[in-house]
């Protein structure tokens, strides 16, 4: 950590600080019957309830196949076993192409079902239907009162269970109907029974109660895989939220115990009631790996500021004094009311430098978010309009942040309400030498791809961290998380977060704006932060342009939240570890 922690009471100075994400707010996820998920902008929002789809979906694909191929077995049986059967030659003809037609259409069937890009609800339909004249026809021959009715009552229950309301009607009607055709033009006498097992000499009162009782079966059983795929559909969707809140608790616990962390350290400093020129140094408001900050006070005006100073054991390292100057050089560079200001530099009379800034009241996002995990979403529109504008003068400045996090979001206790942006401790000059060769820093889940890579960074990435911050405001957790530095880095280069809605009840629109600054590609992201707060504004009024929803649309469908990318590029350094 670069800067210092500065969370102590009531104010705090220009440092850094870590912190994740929070806790879980439950939002009930709607679940659906139809073939997709029918809320605006479908296409590009796989909730919760979309993903439990998606599997049950891929499940019944699976199920399909393996029910085409035994019914093809089936009706290959049949068709072997047709010689040795007895009745009318006429009639064991038509049954053997009607055999052998349903046999090459139940293993076209298989095949379309092994590629579930073209196994769509139309096609589904289409066979149903084929093969419940087929079906009927064949059991017509074996007969219709027989036991060989089973298989339809299997066929209903198959179909019965699909995700698709309509494939399933679709397969129940043309069974149950059919087959009552059949059965109640016997029971009346209209067409002859010419199976090989008739009930010509059955009464017509036990004919037509099997008529009555077997469609009260068929109904029996449609109404049982209905029932038994919503069955399945909620406890997939329960086990899902249950996975999310449990993220969530963990998130929530690694905040907690940053937070404890922060909480036992002392509020004296070795440097508590020493004097750094006009300044009296007070208590100690935070300590990160490079420096202190302390509440400090002018002798003369009584001005209330913050110092911060550079730790004894650092005036040893080259790069840590550079850093520390550069820091100051780049706070002090950047002119706007929503950058935290360097009033003074210099250095004590035993060479240790400092900075003096001014003295912020109020807390950060981090203090916040701990306080309440979700911050409503005009809170998060207002805070990302204000970081934008920080980090516009530092683009102007020439600057990458290449730190921003929740606790370097400082919102003041004043009115009207302002957010700054404090701690240049990892910025850097584009175009200027790094400080940090061949070392990842900033705060893992908030750092853009290329950033973890150990890429050069332009203002790019601190967009993608001013997303990251929105996301973890909006959802109560951070986009990756994970106790352990390596798990959250991997994530953040080979995965899209979870989706925003499991979480919180969001306009699509905004998920869209999330997708876009997000994006693992720097140049599939907004080309500036100004036109992130634009459209993260307009987004929370839904009133999103057609280009932006069209655009992030279609990076959802090439890479939906909760799904690892494919060809994600890893650092040069992690592979050539691989390869030791």
């Amino acid at each position: 950590m670069a800067g210092a922690d500065v969370r102590k009471g009531e104010s705090r100075a220009g440092a850094s600080a870590p912190s994740t994400s929070g806790s879980f707010t439950r939002v009930t996820t709607r679940r659906t019957d139809e073939e997709e998920p029918t809320r605006e902008m479908s296409s590009a929002e796989p909730t919760g309830a979309a993903a439990t789809a998606d599997i049950l979906r891929a499940l019944e694909v699976q199920r399909a196949a393996l029910f085409f191929r035994m019914c093809g077995v089936v009706c290959v049986l049949v068709l072997v076993a047709l010689p040795a059967l007895p009745g009318a030659a006429w009639l064991r003809g038509l049954t053997a192409v009607q055999c052998g037609v349903a046999a090459v259409i139940c293993f076209a069937a298989s095949h379309l079902a092994s590629r579930p890009g073209r196994y769509t609800a139309m096609v589904a339909s289409t066979i149903a239907v084929a093969l419940a004249f087929l079906g009927t026809g064949i059991i017509y021959y074996l007969g219709l009162f027989s036991a060989s009715t089973t298989l339809l009552v299997v066929a209903i229950y198959f179909y019965g269970t699909s995700q698709t309301r309509r494939v399933a009607w679709t397969a129940y009607v043309a069974i149950a109907s059919l087959y009552f055709i059949g059965t109640a033009a016997i029971a009346l006498d209209v067409i002859p029974d010419r199976s090989i097992f008739n009930v010509d000499h059955v009464e017509s009162a036990s004919r037509f109660y099997r008529v009555a009782m077997q469609q009260a079966v068929f109904a029996v059983t449609f109404y049982l895989s209905r029932t038994s795929r919503r069955a399945t559909q909620i406890a997939m969707e329960r086990a899902h939220q249950a996975d999310l809140e449990l993220g969530q608790r963990e998130a929530q616990l690694l905040e907690t115990k940053g937070a404890l962390d922060r909480a036992l350290r002392p509020s004296e400093g070795r440097h508590t009631g020493s004097t750094i020129g006009p300044y009296v140094l007070g208590e100690l408001l935070g300590r990160g790996g490079m420096g202190e900050v302390y509440a400090a006070e002018h002798t003369a005006s009584l001005q209330r500021v913050a110092i911060k100073l550079l730790h004894p054991a650092s005036l040893e390292d080259p790069t840590s004094v550079e850093r520390f100057a550069r820091e100051a050089a780049t706070a002090s560079a950047v002119p706007s009311e929503h950058v935290a200001g360097v009033l003074e530099v210099g250095k004590t009379v035993d060479g240790a430098p400092y900075m003096v800034m001014e003295r912020l009241d109020g807390h950060d996002l981090a203090w916040h978010l701990r306080r309440t995990p979700q911050l409503d979403l005009e809170e998060v529109v207002e805070m990302v309009d204000h970081t934008a504008r920080a980090l516009q003068a530092v683009r102007d400045a020439g600057v990458v942040h290449r730190d921003l996090k929740p606790g370097n979001v400082f919102l003041l206790d004043s009115l009207p309400r302002r957010w700054k942006v404090l701690d240049f401790g990892l910025s850097k000059l584009q175009g200027a030498s790094s400080l940090t060769q061949d070392r990842t820093v900033g705060t893992p889940a908030y750092m853009a791809p290329e950033q973890i890579r150990g890429e050069e960074v332009d203002h790019l990435a601190d967009l993608y961290a001013l997303t990251a911050v929105a996301y973890r405001a909006l959802t109560g957790r951070a986009p990756f998380v994970g106790d352990a530095i390596a798990k959250v880095l991997m994530d953040a280069l080979t995965r899209m977060p979870e989706c925003p809605s499991a979480f919180a009840p969001l306009p699509v629109e905004v998920e869209i704006v999330l997708a876009i600054g997000l994006s693992k590609r720097k140049e599939d992201r907004f080309p500036c932060v100004e036109e992130l707060a634009d459209a993260l504004r307009v987004a929370a009024e839904r009133q999103l342009d057609m280009d932006t929803r069209t655009r992030g649309a279609a990076l959802l469908r090439r890479s939906p939240w909760g799904a690892t990318i494919e060809g994600a590029v890893m650092p040069a350094r992690w592979a050539s570890r691989r390869g030791r």
